[in-house]
């Protein structure tokens, strides 16, 4: 059989059954057209200073607990929480526990 498509990629970013993607500082997952999904890990008391993006940002929290803030205006998520951060806007983190996250733009 030939395959038309390229090879499933498979792996864990939590605790499944595939290739653990383990600590993370900027792991992009796929990119195509210009867009991202990356995977990131953070120790308890990290911080992501006040950075901005060109295009809206979805993040995702899949595990942990932090705090971002979006133009002085701080949000607590944790697992299961997610977070639209609008193109342009001025935002950080700071991470209260050891977390990960997805960050789609």
């Amino acid at each position: 059989m030939t395959l038309t498509y390229p090879p499933l990629k498979s792996g864990s970013l939590l605790a499944g059954s595939h290739a653990p993607a383990g600590e993370q500082k900027g792991l992009v997952l796929l990119e195509k057209n210009g867009q991202k999904v990356i995977y990131k890990t953070f120790a308890a008391g990290e911080i992501m200073p006040t950075h901005h993006a060109a295009v809206d940002v979805f993040v995702t929290v899949l595990a942990g607990r932090l705090i971002i803030t979006q133009e002085e205006v701080p949000t607590e998520v944790t697992a299961g929480d997610y977070v639209i951060i609008p193109s342009g806007a001025p935002h950080s983190l700071h991470c209260l526990e050891a977390a990960r996250i997805l960050i789609y733009r």
